[in-house]
């Protein structure tokens, strides 16, 4: 660790306000557009980063510091964005988890559904008819990517790829098209 970073350390420990002003202002938009290459949510990037510099800011006394500042800052922010976006992924495999039941309670004879379902279903049509097809044998019919395969003559690969964009697609579709948010 650098000298310099050593001293301004030591200042922050003993609560100088200015030298943390100093450091907050001279790094925070590194680190900010450093985040938005893992979350592209400049917001969040945001959050991140205030957070980061909270908790150093509090928690000074208990860090042990080998890097140098700068090193110390930039590991943090990819640390964050990296379990945040775990987090993310969890919560879409929830969400996901969660659209599937209800596609499964529906049945789509029936005229009458949940407005929700009425909702994902619209949104499923508006999918091109080789990714609805696909989208529908996974979580309407609950068939395996080995079977999809084989029934649409295709790759395993191409499945999981035409399943990753209509995800995508029926995000981008419910969240313009209604107030579901929480989907995916």
């Amino acid at each position: 660790m650098l000298i310099e970073d050593k001293i301004l350390f030591n200042e922050i420990k003993n609560r100088n306000l200015k030298v943390y002003e100093s450091l907050f202002r001279n790094y925070h938009p590194q680190l900010v557009r450093f985040a938005e290459g893992y979350i592209f949510d400049k917001q969040e990037c945001e959050d991140i980063v205030q957070n980061i510099f909270i908790y150093f800011w509090e928690n000074a006394e208990k860090i042990n510091l080998d890097l140098s500042l700068k090193g110390y800052f930039f590991q943090s922010v990819k640390n964050r964005c990296l379990n945040r976006l775990r987090d993310l992924q969890i919560q879409d495999r929830n969400n996901l988890y969660y659209l599937e039941s209800l596609l499964n309670q529906v049945n789509w004879e029936e005229n009458q559904y949940p407005e929700i379902i009425i909702q994902i279903h619209a949104a499923i049509e508006q999918l091109p008819d080789q990714m609805a097809e696909i989208f529908k044998l996974k979580y309407l019919e609950g068939k395996k990517i080995d079977e999809i395969a084989q029934i649409n003559h295709v790759t395993r690969n191409t499945v999981k790829t035409q399943l990753l964009r209509a995800k995508n697609k029926l995000r981008k579709i419910l969240m313009e098209s209604t107030s579901v948010r929480f989907i995916f």
